[in-house]
């Protein structure tokens, strides 16, 4: 990875779910683009897991001190301390001239493109039309009134997607007319709003993964690799290095100079993640969506050079809490299993806010090729025996 700020402490902060800050306010919304998960408002925890000795983490809240120690890595942390609503960005101490690495650009900095600019290269609107341009597999139809989503649909299943949901959040499976009729009547009663969406074929999907890219300013730019990922619905669970069968990495990479090219015309620069799918023909849909900010396949990248003889898995543990117990007990359960990198583990990236009834946490397991799943099995051994019941699909990563 290309560290353009090698040397020098980066102050690391962010706030994710960025899509929805983006999202212009006068688009219509789709049925299912209700509000958001109270838990994202404190995922900005895992961005520990990109701090370099001396870096400084602003977090939007105070962080349980055993999670940070957990990451065995030497770097300060601030936190706003519960701030009112919004993004992080607008309560942080004045930073004009530091080295900054938000998990998404919100507010403007020096050293980073305007956030106008990295709203536009995020939409889904703005990658479905480059995907047609360049004449790229997997084109979706972008539709502007309830009449044009209506005229596009002609088979079944198709996807229907907000140009700026995240998570599977403000993305609709249409399997029938009825459906389709169900979400026409959603928009005509928005009259004053402005219809704007992607009508996507829904693949035959064999494997879904993530091309991750860090693009300079100069217009240089370095592939970092790729990740596989394992989705629940359309909700990202887990993340592992790709295996060598899965793609021509190569191949993958050239393909992307074109796409690469487009986000720094449009004046971007940054890390970049770019979503995929194998199909079940072996064929490949190069981009589906762009992400021109840090993500969790960048995350789970940066982890995977804590070991070299070790691979990194970033897995969704779902776990039900009852009350009084929290990530103190979490963390209890798995000692004894605990690595930063050193040796086949666990390490816990977030949680310091999971209460009863439950939550999700973060976990990076460290261990040799093939031995995921026995780990997987550990872990939920030990907090199940702790009390914390393991719930949803738990086998993933």
């Amino acid at each position: 990875m290309t560290a353009p700020y090698a040397g020098r402490r980066r102050i690391r902060f962010g706030t994710f779910d960025a899509e929805s800050w983006w999202r212009p306010d006068d688009l219509a919304v789709l049925p299912s683009a209700g509000s958001g998960d109270p838990a994202v408002a404190t995922m900005d925890e895992l961005l520990a897991g990109f701090c370099t000795p001396g870096d400084l983490l602003i977090t939007r809240q105070p962080v349980f001190e055993g999670v940070l120690a957990g990451y065995g890595t030497s770097f300060d942390h601030q936190s706003v301390d519960h701030p009112g609503p919004g993004p992080v960005e607008q309560f942080l101490p004045p930073l004009d001239n530091q080295v900054v690495a938000p998990y998404a650009v919100l507010a403007p900095f020096p050293s980073l493109p305007t956030p106008e600019v990295v709203a536009q290269v995020n939409s889904k609107t703005w990658s479905n039309n480059l995907v047609v341009e360049l004449g790229l597999p997997g084109a979706g139809q972008v539709v502007r009134s309830a009449d044009e989503l209506v005229a596009a649909v002609t088979d079944f299943p198709v996807l229907v997607k907000d140009p700026y949901g995240v998570s599977g959040r403000s993305l609709l499976e249409v399997p029938t007319p009825g459906v389709l009729r169900a979400i026409e009547r959603v928009l005509r009663k928005q009259p004053d709003r402005r219809v704007e969406l992607i009508v996507q074929p829904k693949y035959p999907k064999k494997h879904d993964f993530s091309g991750h890219v860090e693009l300079a300013r100069d217009g240089t730019w370095d592939f970092l690799g790729l990740q596989q990922m394992t989705n629940k619905g359309f909700r990202h669970y887990g993340s592992s290095p790709a295996p060598t069968a899965l793609i021509d990495e190569g191949w993958y990479a050239d393909s992307l100079t074109e796409v690469v090219a487009a986000l720094h015309t449009a004046g971007y620069w940054g890390p970049v993640g770019i979503d995929a799918m194998v199909l079940d023909d072996d064929s490949v849909v190069p981009v589906l969506e762009i992400n021109a900010r840090q993500s969790l396949g960048l995350l789970a990248l940066h982890l995977n050079r804590r070991s070299d003889d070790l691979t990194a898995h970033l897995w969704q543990l779902e776990l039900n809490v009852a009350p009084g117990h929290g990530i103190r007990d979490l963390l209890h359960a798995l000692k004894g299993l605990l690595s930063t990198g050193d040796r086949p583990g666990a390490m816990v990236l977030n949680g310091t806010h999971l209460t009863a009834p439950g939550g999700r946490v973060h976990v990076a397991i460290f261990c040799p090729d093939g031995r995921l799943p026995s780990w997987q099995h550990r872990l939920l051994a030990a907090v199940t025996a702790a009390g914390l019941t393991p719930r949803g699909m738990t086998d993933a990563a």
